[in-house]
């Protein structure tokens, strides 16, 4: 009865082990363990708001409500934020990423981030023109106004991505731990980011088109 024990008892421990060397296999799962602790103790127990982005998603998600019926649009929602998803679920089935896909990942959203914060810029300084030339007529004025606007909140928003793929691609090279989520979740920000981008260019091209035609 004692060995049996015993046998049960290492067995147990063993299993245990096993099950902590799994978890830790997953680095993806403890960042975000940490990140939601850190996100839990300073937004509910020490009432600090400096790391909440609700209001950056809340934004970019207003983007896509009806002009008039002030109702989300399924269709945009599907092909800007879930589509991505599906394409890295997909990418993330044919190939897990490696090294080398990480370090041009890497090197791509440092770039694109800089040109991101750019934007922002350009943005402010297009809005106040607008403001103060005579020649818009209203009704431009105000659709130019409201692209800004959107697109202010998207950059803000790409903002976001850009930095929290970029946390992952370093965590990754630095673990060297490639897997199927960590795949998934690389290749879903990686392809949001890029289709994002293309909503940016829309839009700069509305108000940029409007403003040659002065």
């Amino acid at each position: 009865m004692k060995i049996i024990f015993g046998v049960y008892t290492v067995s147990g421990s063993n299993a245990m082990d096993n099950e902590i060397k799994e978890f830790l296999r997953h680095p993806e799962i403890i960042v975000v363990i940490v990140v939601i602790a850190i996100y839990m103790i300073s937004k509910c127990c020490l009432k600090l708001g400096y790391l909440s982005v609700m209001d950056i998603l809340k934004h970019h998600i207003d983007c896509f409500r009806n002009s008039k019926s002030k109702q989300i649009m399924i269709i945009p929602i599907f092909d800007y934020l879930i589509a991505p998803f599906v394409m890295g679920f997909v990418a993330a089935w044919m190939k897990i990423i490696d090294t080398g896909i990480v370090n041009i990942i890497t090197v791509i959203v440092s770039v694109l981030t800089a040109m991101l914060f750019t934007l922002l810029g350009m943005i402010i300084d297009m809005k106040s023109k607008i403001k103060d030339n005579p020649n818009y007529f209203s009704t431009e004025a105000e659709i130019s106004k409201k692209s800004l606007i959107e697109t202010y909140y998207t950059v803000m928003f790409e903002i976001l991505i850009s930095v929290l793929l970029l946390i992952l691609c370093l965590f990754n090279v630095f673990t060297k731990m490639f897997g199927f989520i960590q795949s998934f979740l690389i290749y879903s920000f990686t392809f949001l980011l890029i289709i994002n981008l293309l909503m940016i260019m829309k839009r700069i091209f509305r108000v940029i088109d409007i403003d040659m035609r002065k």
